[in-house]
């Protein structure tokens, strides 16, 4: 892989330790001869990765999903640095990054290209997603009607909480929790899961990165909420119909060369631990 030679540091400061751990970083980087800078803005502005080689976003996978359109917009890899717990996205602890930042400035890292997707409303407005697209009842108590088609063929009407399209990135957050697959990273789909259906028959729908999805509310009196990536936006009572895609650009996450994105999986699921009934043997 290329050497980095140049690094923008997204600093959570909300995040104790953040604002350290970013100028021990950019000091480790600095002497390995690479140019830096640290920002602090959330979401980080559209061009503030412009000619630079990769962003290292410490906090959290909320921090890692605030540099997403700036990414995009300059095809720059992100690296994410997580302050507290281990994510699913901001995979390098603190001590980790600040052992291997040397190690990946030359070249040593994989890079996993992540699916992102297009939410366009009816206006022709466009948001970008790395995890999800989530459409959701406003009223607490309320249900939705919400009419899909894809590829302009009918697909439902559902009559529930919301409905979730994900990205497979995504297939671990809201979707995983809604009872929806978990989909590899690699996986070229895009997920749609129903929250809590009126009808028990609808289930989770997977379609293929060539699906242009759109979805139309059914009520002129109640239109749900539309958050991308977990923020509102939008209007939605004057956002439909919506268009869901596949974008054809993709979010390059940088990653240790010897990743294993289910060692990630079972370490935050607690899969294969000891059960209770295997502790009381």
């Amino acid at each position: 892989m290329q050497p980095i030679k140049s690094i923008t540091f997204a600093v959570n400061d909300s995040k104790p330790g953040a604002a350290d751990t970013a100028r021990h970083l950019s000091e480790l980087a600095q002497n390995e001869g690479v140019k830096t800078k640290i920002v602090s803005d959330y979401p980080l502005p559209n061009d503030a990765l412009i000619g630079q080689d990769l962003c290292i976003a410490i906090g959290g996978d909320g921090t890692l999903l605030g540099v997403l359109n700036a990414a995009l917009q300059a095809d720059t890899a992100v690296l994410g640095v997580n302050v507290g717990k281990l994510g699913f996205l901001a995979t390098f602890s603190q001590k980790e990054a600040a052992n291997k930042i040397a190690q990946l400035i030359n070249g040593n890292y994989t890079i996993a290209d992540r699916t992102v997707l297009c939410c366009t409303n009816n206006m022709g407005e466009s948001v970008y997603a790395l995890n999800d697209v989530v459409l959701k009842e406003t009223q607490g108590s309320s249900l939705v009607r919400l009419r899909v088609s894809a590829n302009k063929n009918y697909v439902s009407e559902y009559h529930c909480d919301g409905l979730i399209f994900s990205t497979p990135t995504g297939s671990t957050a809201y979707n995983l929790s809604a009872g929806g697959p978990i989909i590899g990273p690699r996986v070229s789909a895009l997920v749609m899961t129903p929250i809590c259906p009126h009808t028990f028959g609808n289930r989770s729908v997977i379609f293929d990165n060539s699906t242009q999805l759109t979805v139309e509310s059914s009520q002129s009196d109640l239109s749900p909420r539309i958050l991308i990536d977990g923020s509102v936006r939008f209007k939605s009572d004057s956002a439909f119909p919506l268009s869901i895609t596949v974008h054809t650009k993709k979010f390059h996450l940088m990653q240790n060369s010897d990743h294993s994105h289910f060692a990630i999986v079972r370490d935050k699921l607690n899969w294969g631990a000891p059960s209770i009934r295997d502790k009381m043997v």
